[in-house]
């Protein structure tokens, strides 16, 4: 057996322990305390850096649903097409005989 990796998040600080073999979170240990900001200025510049990742969230999740649409009508468009190929072919129904 391997052994299990160690990572700690950088986002909360806490430390999760892995099994590499199986991928399975054996261990999840909280931070033990969240982080002081020491002055105003670094309350503003967290501030900024968390706003700064919510927008780079926010704008990935529009272009992959951006992505999602054309795949969808692409499938679409292709199922059309090879409808009228061969149009007397018709769909086999769950009532229908074998």
């Amino acid at each position: 057996m391997s052994e299990p990796l160690r990572i700690h998040c950088p986002e909360c600080e806490a430390l999760l322990v892995i099994d590499p073999d199986t991928g399975a979170l054996l261990r999840h240990e909280p931070a033990s305390a969240k982080r002081k900001l020491g002055s105003l200025e670094e309350a503003a510049q967290e501030m900024a850096r968390r706003k700064e990742r919510a927008e780079d969230l926010f704008a990935a999740t529009v272009e992959r649903e951006k992505n999602k649409k054309e795949i969808l009508e692409k499938t679409f468009r292709e199922a059309l097409e090879k409808a009228k190929q061969d149009p007397s072919k018709k769909p086999r129904g769950i009532f229908d005989d074998e």
